[in-house]
């Protein structure tokens, strides 16, 4: 792992290794060191198909692996995950939201808690 992202948890999957550059079907939900969980208020990545489940705790969405689709902790982070696994996250603020945080929704310099799960890769 990079400096700045600290493996907690590890469940692996069954399915092939994720590539970069490949959309797949990602379950996100995110904490505040505090533990509280970070509500979004509109769901992102391709909002053809993009949830939010569990009062905005939870994304449901297609995302390309890519460094502009996803904060540098999760792109990094999922490095070597399987279709199927779970991974959690402790993500250091340069590598999430930094010093300008996400008004109303993330503070500045707020270290994340992140777990993705990696449900399925979608094919075009």
């Amino acid at each position: 792992m990079r400096s700045g992202i600290d493996l907690i948890e590890d469940v692996p999957g069954t399915g092939p290794v994720v590539v970069r550059l490949r959309t797949y079907r990602l379950r996100l939900r995110m904490w505040l060191n505090q533990g509280e969980a970070v509500r979004w208020t509109s769901p992102w990545g391709q909002v053809d198909n993009a949830v939010l489940e569990d009062g905005g705790a939870t994304l449901v969405s297609d995302i390309r692996l890519h460094r502009g689709n996803l904060i540098n902790g999760v792109f990094y982070g999922m490095s070597g995950m399987k279709i199927g696994g779970t991974r959690r996250l402790r993500v250091s603020p340069h590598l999430a939201y930094g010093s300008r945080g996400v008004p109303g929704i993330i503070p500045a310099d707020a270290v994340l808690t992140v777990e993705v799960t990696v449900i399925g890769e979608r094919l075009n």
